[in-house]
């Protein structure tokens, strides 16, 4: 038997056990899948380990920049964009980015199309990054990058009102189940951005529903939130594996059958 994993600090909201099972059991394959929570003090010798113990493990939030550093190798594609979220062991342990493939795969899903859009990406972790090079591939006019303590050639939430117009895409846990903060954007700047906004992306994925997905849906705005990004990840991930091709409509399926939440 195989043994998969995912590796984060706090994964109390997951659901990438059911996913990983249903992948494995429709294409009979012998493994297993589990969360492993890591404490940010001790991560490095943890990853260490668990290298030796898996058979590849996925990353999420906070240590998809982290991992970088302990792996053998990073796929190009990922060096390129500066995020690991999918860790295959081989003659070398190399890390690789399948987010982008689920990102612009939920993109074209819902048909929110970034081709010659402004785009504002709100957050500044390894997802982030992973947004920016998937709307960049995917045409957008401009990427720009929106925290609250910003870096050079990113913005603040106070110049975000002002500039808005285009695609918003939050990639912050701001509106994830056990988060103290429901929204990233504050609730009386809200209806201005979403006045300007010709799609709203957020990657949460659970809740299924987010207070930023649902005012936007509510003023009429395509929206959609991140589950169909986190089967299409989770595919991608098993093909690298596994050293096969998925079923093409793989993703779609799963998004049909499985009840996550």
């Amino acid at each position: 038997m195989k043994h998969y994993a995912l590796i984060g600090e706090k994964l109390g909201h997951s659901l990438s056990v059911p996913i990983h099972e249903a992948i494995f059991q429709r294409l009979g394959i012998d493994a297993d899948y589990r969360l492993i929570e890591i404490p940010r003090d001790d991560f490095a010798p943890t990853v260490r380990r668990l290298i030796a113990e898996l058979d590849g493990f996925n990353v999420t939030i906070p240590y998809k920049q982290d991992v970088m550093p302990l792996l053998d190798a990073i796929d190009p594609a990922a060096q390129a964009i500066g995020a690991v979220n999918t860790v295959v062991k081989g003659a070398r342990v190399c890390g690789h980015n399948t987010d982008i493939l689920g990102f612009t795969a939920m993109l074209r899903h819902y048909g929110i199309d970034p081709l010659d859009q402004p785009c504002y990406v709100l957050g500044g972790g390894g997802t982030a990054k992973t947004a920016c090079a998937a709307l960049m591939r995917m045409g957008a006019k401009s990427v720009t990058v929106v925290s609250r303590h910003p870096g050079p050639g990113q913005i603040d939430y106070q110049r975000l009102t002002e500039d808005f117009s285009g695609i918003l895409v939050n990639t912050t846990p701001a509106g994830m189940l056990y988060q103290k903060d429901p929204c990233p954007i504050d609730e009386a700047a809200l209806p201005g951005i979403l006045a300007r906004a010709k799609g709203v992306v957020d990657v949460i994925y659970n809740p299924p529903e987010t207070v930023l997905t649902a005012a936007a849906r509510a003023a009429g705005i395509p929206a959609c939130t991140g589950l169909y990004m986190l089967i299409g990840q989770a595919v991608a991930a098993e093909s690298l594996w596994q050293g096969l091709p998925m079923p093409d409509d793989l993703t779609e399926t799963l998004m049909k059958e499985l009840t996550l939440l």
